[in-house]
């Protein structure tokens, strides 16, 4: 369930019911105001019984909770979440939280004792803004309830916006907003009248890979793992649907949802008629077929780009993350329209059982080169010998420069820092980037090297991305709820457990998946090594379709970028010649996506709201033709 939340923590009593009830509109309001916390949210009201609960997003272990608390003879019956988590605060307190399992902000507040807490969950699937000001935090479940909260609307932040420039992450838990930042993941905030204090409450730690078990054993154990992740994502009291492709992920979790709920499931599709390197249709066909899904299936066409981009500024305050979903955000809509109230999608994947390259650093520590060398023919793709050229860059990024301690990485890394910029940033924008990068923050944590990359992809990095924050509001715009089976937590933990030569086969990736559908998945998708790219259909989106607005967007010569790009570089670079297109269209796509989410955006702070697209231009609509399995037209 999503619960909008808006709140001001402020020991000076400063507070302010209208603004709060202004934050969350258009959805109605119940207000708390038990200073020195003030709050809003939306949804139904919570019960009487102290402390106030209020949870934004799904418990998926409430039951081991409720028989952990004595079960329901015990502590009598509950029809929320919420009253579970009150009795179980009331029991355990703080220690609560290490055994919550879920997508979740919780916020808990006792009157009596004028203490309480504000806690993100493990993996930061469900995203929490907060601002400090003047020994005042303001927090609320969205940026755009947030900044309406704030007396004046924050200024971009400079490093922000330049890791959004080149194609990077920035590392930590600011945003794009001067000031805002977010809850990390698995972090929570303790409230009382001395103030504000941040602290963990868990963190990913590592233990021994099941080293005592057959490959039999960790299959059948990750099989059984797989269907309870998706097992506590599928709603119960309504419909599911499954954004499904013919990769192995998202097909996947199809299958498994297809074993469990079949007749309360829909998969989800898109087909791209027009572009052969995107297009899966036989294989989605002859899925739904095996499966016995119902479908939903949309006919897609470059055009629509731009439009969703600025459709999801105009709804969230933020530059559009994913390019996706100009065909996405229809389908979804149109499984709502059908009664489907759950997404889920195939997202973790790689992530959890993608091969260990650092198992290279690891034995070149231990002193083995020439086992660093075998290694590296045991990676994904390696079944055809690849060139020595290549496997000597494997070995100096996944085996030298892993295995160098983090101190002398970063010495030799520093000189070099600047030629990962791109050419066209401004000289201040560049230094900003480089004073916020880390890219060697994962060798921070304990365990060996090929544990620590993954760890801190899996628990901070998907943050930093943005994946969850870009998935929840498009969910939102459709009215469902996003749901990630592949990051379940307990998932998360048996995957970083696998032994790690297990995840290496020069065959394809993702082994230790592959084996666990067996019978479960077709082996034409479960063998397939496979995978769709998008590159061509909106590269012909944003030189087709779109090509006249996005032009003319990114070479006005009052372009807001200006501040953090030289733009005549930029139109030399991508517009007056076809070499950066044709030679790595890939990059060419993402580079321009990422310059015109965020001039729209710098535009939109402007206050041109109503103008962001040059006069006379408008964003292509959007060409795709969307069919249920019986065929009749949505």
């Amino acid at each position: 369930m999503t619960r909008w939340l808006a709140g001001v923590f402020d020991p000076r009593g400063r507070t302010d019911a209208a603004r709060l009830i202004h934050a969350l509109a258009p959805n109605t309001a119940t207000i708390v105001d038990q200073p020195p916390l003030m709050l809003a949210y939306s949804g139904p009201a919570t019960s009487a019984s102290e402390p106030i609960c209020l949870l934004d997003g799904h418990l998926d272990n409430a039951s081991e909770l409720l028989k952990d608390l004595g079960g329901a003879e015990a502590i009598g019956t509950m029809s929320h979440p919420e009253e579970l988590l009150t009795v179980a605060y009331r029991r355990w307190g703080r220690d609560l939280l290490p055994r919550l399992r879920g997508d979740f902000v919780l916020l808990i507040w006792d009157r009596e004792r004028e203490e309480g807490l504000i806690a993100r969950d493990q993996l930061g699937v469900r995203p929490y803004y907060l601002h400090d000001a003047d020994g005042c935090l303001r927090f609320a479940s969205e940026i755009r309830h947030l900044l309406a909260l704030l007396p004046q609307r924050p200024a971009p932040d400079p490093a922000g916006v330049a890791h959004w420039i080149a194609l990077s992450n920035r590392p930590g838990s600011q945003t794009l907003y001067a000031g805002i930042r977010r809850l990390e993941p698995g972090g929570m905030l303790t409230l009382d009248r001395s103030g504000v204090h941040t602290g963990r409450y868990w963190a990913a730690r590592f233990e021994e890979p099941m080293y005592d078990q057959s490959e039999a054993q960790i299959t059948a154990r990750t099989q059984e793992a797989l269907q309870l992740a998706v097992r506590r994502r599928i709603d119960a009291d309504g419909l599911t649907g499954v954004l499904m492709s013919g990769g192995l992920d998202s097909s996947s979790v199809a299958a498994l949802c297809s074993e469990q709920a079949q007749g309360g499931v829909y998969a989800c599709s898109a087909t791209f008629p027009e572009h052969p390197a995107t297009d899966e249709a036989e294989l989605i066909r002859a899925l739904q077929r095996e499966l016995a899904l119902p479908a939903i299936n949309a006919e897609v066409r470059p055009g629509g780009l731009l439009a969703s981009a600025l459709e999801s500024l105009a709804a969230w305050e933020m530059p559009l993350l994913g390019w996706g979903d100009f065909w996405t955000l229809p389908l979804m809509r149109a499984a709502a329209a059908r009664g489907v109230t759950t997404m889920l999608d195939g997202d973790g994947g790689d992530q959890v059982f993608g091969a260990r390259t650092y198992l290279l650093a690891d034995a070149l520590r231990a002193g083995h080169p020439l086992q660093t060398i075998a290694l590296a023919y045991q990676l994904p793709g390696a079944v055809n010998r690849p060139p020595r050229r290549a496997v000597a860059r494997i070995l100096r990024d996944f085996g030298l420069a892993g295995a160098l301690p983090y101190r002398l990485h970063e010495v030799l890394r520093a000189p070099l820092a600047s030629r990962t910029a791109p050419g066209w940033l401004r000289p201040q924008a560049t230094r900003d980037l480089i004073d916020s990068s880390d890219p060697l923050a994962w060798k921070h944590l304990d365990g060996p090297r090929w544990w620590a990359y993954d760890a801190y992809v899996l628990t901070r990095g998907i943050d930093e991305v943005g994946v969850f924050e870009h998935q929840r509001r498009r969910a939102a715009l459709a009215g469902v709820e996003a749901r990630h089976p592949l990051l379940d937590l307990d998932l998360v933990e048996l995957g970083l457990r696998q032994p790690p030569r297990a995840t290496l086969d020069p065959r394809f990736s993702r082994p230790l998946l592959r084996a666990s559908m067996a019978g479960l998945l077709p082996d034409a998708v479960r063998l397939r090594p496979e995978k769709a790219l998008f590159d061509s259909l909106i590269a012909d989106c944003l030189a087709g379709p779109d090509g006249v607005a996005v032009r003319r967007l990114l070479t006005d010569p009052g372009v807001e970028l200006r501040a953090y790009v030289d733009a005549s570089a930029v139109q030399r670079a991508l517009f007056e010649s076809d070499v950066e297109r044709r030679g790595n269209p890939f990059r060419w796509m993402w580079q321009v996506w990422r310059l015109v989410t965020l001039e729209c955006w710098l535009r939109y702070q402007r206050g041109h709201a109503e103008g962001v697209l040059a006069p006379g231009t408008a964003a292509s609509p959007a060409r795709l033709a969307i069919e249920a399995a019986s065929g009749t037209a949505a």
